[in-house]
């Protein structure tokens, strides 16, 4: 775990606009920076970065936070991860990381991966163990270019050439048994990994997670074995080839994803950078979610036999599940990726991608070609309206909608009665309906943001127990409350979307940037709230004095009235 002391550090020390700008062009746009939001559609650009609070925020959807944040959202990365980025390129030095309690260090479980998959990469082009896959990569029109990006290798036919050359190295053997790259069988440790070709799967960081070992044409045992999970692979949630996909995938506005991993390697070798597969495993909602940071357009391009087409059907729920309206395309028979664009060329299958039609045809398709009586039509029925209830977007739950009544017979008044969609989260306002001057509590938090040198002032004054609007005085008390320099973002997200859009916006109008410009406000701002608290207790006692005298009470006799009174005629009222 790393100490909160330790990410403040690394956050005040990290630019965000130096992050940001590797994912959104931005531009000067007085004291902040301004692009188009990476989270939405948008063609006016309504997405901001302050460099001096350390945040982002999106006038358009909302969104918005600092700089560990935006790098989760847009690499894929944890929350540990996405520290550890950002204090590495910040030149701050973190201690080490346990995958678990008394566990490896996840570092040294990453650093025995990259050496394993050296060593695979030697067995395939420097021994005779190879020399077969060579021949095979060949054939299959996989250069030499492609199969060093990929990392391709080679497990020797021993059953123990890795676990030799592991003991050589002084390699920790519990370590290389949690990653599966050794096992154990009948009371000993062998390679898991026996003359297959190895495909290294890596994570969006381009580190190496475990591995792919695909079988000679006849030898027995399954086709592909993949790497058992663990602390630093979870085959749910990773892509094959995103770490050379993304970049692509975010630039040509969509990602293709393919079922092989030949698939990927052979269009990348074409020039179709955009692809990615899953990792032995039928699509997860997490990888599509995981995908969608990088772009919210997906084709899904499988086999074209009977397997590939079930397999995209299949998927359809998953995407939707993701918030993805996928597309889906359907190669002739018996043709798949790898073999179509060797065969016909990258140009055929670039005409044949702009013909993909909505994935949700392909599913209905085969859910309502499975129902051959009216029990299975309503088990049918009962699939579609669970799915249904899970769109947010109207135009696609309208479009789904009359789709599946096309397909089922089912009336649309029926499916709309029986799968009504979950009423949408209030999207937060744009930047032009945040008009207004800043109420007192709004100004207080907004000058703690700009100036947090101001703290000592506000809590002299006493102002926190004169605020009267809850999240802003929450707030403002964090702010007090805070050891070093305050997180702005985070305290930006504690306050309702609304709120929070219009203190951002005033921090990048920059108004209070100028220390004299601040103090001079928060005066006028401590002045104000000791008005309105003094206008508050008048009302109050006025409130008294009235029923006092409906009741028929001595006014003289409640408690500090005399004093109250005297008070208002030296104040003038």
């Amino acid at each position: 775990m790393i100490a909160e002391d330790k990410i403040n550090e690394i956050r005040e020390a990290a630019r965000i606009s130096e992050f940001i700008s590797s994912h959104v062009e931005l531009r000067r746009a007085g004291r902040s920076l301004k692009g188009l939001c990476p989270f939405h559609e948008e063609k006016t650009p309504s997405f901001s970065v302050n460099d001096d609070g350390g945040f982002y925020h999106c006038f358009g959807c909302g969104e918005g936070g600092n700089v560990f944040k935006f790098i989760m959202a847009l690499e894929g990365l944890s929350f540990p991860e996405a520290v550890r980025k950002v204090a590495d390129r910040c030149g701050i030095e973190l201690p080490e990381e346990r995958g678990s309690a008394g566990g490896p260090v996840r570092k040294d479980l990453f650093a025995l991966l990259d050496s394993v998959a050296g060593y695979y990469r030697r067995v395939l082009l420097e021994t005779p163990a190879g020399e077969s896959w060579l021949e095979y990569l060949a054939a299959r029109g996989i250069n030499e270019k492609s199969s060093d990006s990929f990392m391709l290798g080679a497990a020797p036919d021993s059953g123990d050439g890795l676990l030799r050359w592991l003991k050589q190295q002084g390699a920790d053997l519990e370590q290389a048994q949690l990653l599966g790259l050794v096992t154990r069988r009948q009371g000993r440790t062998v390679d898991s990994f026996r003359s297959r070709l190895m495909f290294p799967l890596r994570d969006n960081q381009g580190r190496v997670v475990g591995f792919a070992g695909r079988k000679g044409e006849t030898a027995e045992g399954p086709k592909y074995i993949n790497s058992v999970e663990s602390s630093v692979y979870h085959k749910g949630r990773v892509l094959y080839g995103l770490d050379l996909a993304r970049t692509a995938v975010r630039d040509k506005g969509f990602a293709l994803l393919v079922e092989g991993y030949t698939d990927v390697i052979a269009l990348h070798q074409v020039g179709m950078e955009n692809v990615v597969a899953t990792c032995g495993t039928a699509l997860t909602a997490e990888q599509v979610k995981l995908l969608k940071r990088f772009s919210s357009e997906m084709i899904t391009l499988f086999d074209g036999d009977e397997a590939g087409s079930r397999a995209a059907g299949r998927s359809f729920p998953v995407f939707m599940e993701a918030g993805v309206w996928a597309r889906g395309l359907s190669l002739p028979a018996d043709a798949d990726p790898d073999s179509f664009v060797r065969e016909r060329g990258v140009e055929a299958l670039a005409e044949l991608l702009g013909g993909a039609g909505p994935l949700v045809d392909t599913w209905l398709r085969q859910i309502t070609g499975q129902a051959a009586d009216t029990a299975s039509m309503a088990r049918v029925a009962s699939d579609l309206s669970s799915l249904l209830k899970k769109v947010q977007d109207p135009f696609e739950y309208d479009l789904l909608l009359r789709k599946a009544s096309v397909w089922t017979g089912i009336s649309e008044k029926v499916l709309r009665g029986q799968a009504a969609p979950t009423p949408q989260k209030r999207a937060a306002r744009g930047a032009e309906s945040l008009g207004g001057a800043a109420g007192l509590d709004e100004l207080l938090v907004t000058l703690l943001l700009s100036d947090p040198s101001l703290a000592a002032s506000v809590a002299e004054a006493g102002a926190l127990d004169r605020m009267e609007n809850g999240p802003f005085r929450q707030v403002a008390s964090d702010l007090l409350q805070a050891s070093s320099r305050a997180d702005a973002a985070d305290q930006l997200a504690a306050l309702p979307s609304d709120l929070g859009a219009r203190v951002a916006q005033r921090l990048n109008e920059g108004v209070y940037s100028d220390t004299n410009v601040a103090r001079r406000a928060l005066g006028d701002c401590l002045s104000g709230l000791e008005r309105r608290q003094r206008k508050a207790i008048n009302r109050q006692r006025l409130l008294e004095l009235k029923r006092a005298e409906e009741s028929g009470s001595d006014i003289a006799a409640i408690s500090g009235m005399g004093d109250w009174k005297s008070s208002r005629m030296s104040d003038g009222e």
